[in-house]
């Protein structure tokens, strides 16, 4: 079977990644036949323009207002004609060394029911990608990984806990891992996958619909797992990021306590 790629891809006021995005990925995939969807949560910024200049390149499907990560995602992965689903964020770079690395192996590992890259930032510096399942314990890690007032002693706990919650030293070799979740910025899986574990959840707007996913992957038996020899870049634009609360913080939140009360 000639396996081909789908990839989706979420834009919202996006218009200063649209174009390293979307040139990226047609030189990373000029070797597979691929198509690109991009589903438009209401952009109101110039990212539709800088869409529509690719022409045919791409399949736009413009949404009037945000609807969301999970419910626009699905919305792409119905429209998916090809076996295989790489889900991309827009702020990523990508290149033909890790698109044609993934391919191959979620093409030919049947245990993989969903593979990842290493993700890093402008500089190479390695993104905490890949985690272990948002429990609340490691929610609260990471909120006092931060402060300034702990103890040494804490404080080294808590970096030492880390270092295995987000799999700092599997990142750092070169062979292939699995891992509890990975973040929705880089995914690649089988289209066949979504028969068996469903869409995402689109109760949830805004994270962890991601952890959520894989969590039902892993449950039917196959693997999450993580290439470390192919990288690419993500600029991770966390909107949530800008203010201590906002109302993607309190979007993120909801969502996490949606993703609680399903583990009952």
């Amino acid at each position: 079977m000639d396996h081909k790629l789908s990839v989706i891809i979420l834009s919202w006021n996006s218009e200063r990644d649209v174009n390293d995005c979307i040139t990226s990925l047609l030189e990373a995939t000029r070797n597979i036949e691929t198509e690109i969807i991009v589903i438009d949560n209401g952009s109101t910024d110039g990212t539709i323009g800088l869409l529509e200049q690719f022409g045919e390149k791409i399949k736009l499907h413009r949404l009037q207002e945000n609807k969301g990560v999970a419910p626009a995602r699905n919305i792409g992965l119905k429209q998916a004609s090809n076996d295989i689903i790489w889900i991309l964020d827009i702020d990523t770079i990508v290149n033909q060394k890790a698109a044609e690395g993934l391919f191959q192996h979620i093409t030919t590992h049947e245990q993989c029911g969903l593979c990842a890259c290493k993700l890093t930032d402008a500089n190479g510096v390695p993104q905490e990608s890949c985690r272990k399942l948002p429990w609340p314990k490691y929610k609260l890690m990471n909120i006092l990984a931060t402060r300034k007032f702990l103890p040494t002693s804490l404080s080294r706990w808590i970096n030492e806990k880390n270092e295995r919650q987000f799999y700092h030293k599997e990142l750092s070799m070169e062979s292939p891992f699995s891992v509890e979740y990975t973040i929705g910025a880089c995914q690649m899986f089988r289209k066949e996958i979504l028969d068996k574990v469903g869409y995402l959840d689109e109760s949830i707007f805004y994270g962890p619909e991601d952890a959520d996913f894989c969590q039902r992957i892993t449950r039917t038996g196959k693997e999450i797992t993580i290439l470390p020899q192919f990288q690419i870049i993500h600029h991770y634009n966390r909107t949530s990021q800008k203010k201590f609360f906002s109302v993607a913080t309190y979007k993120h939140i909801k969502g996490l306590f949606h993703y609680y009360i399903k583990q009952l």
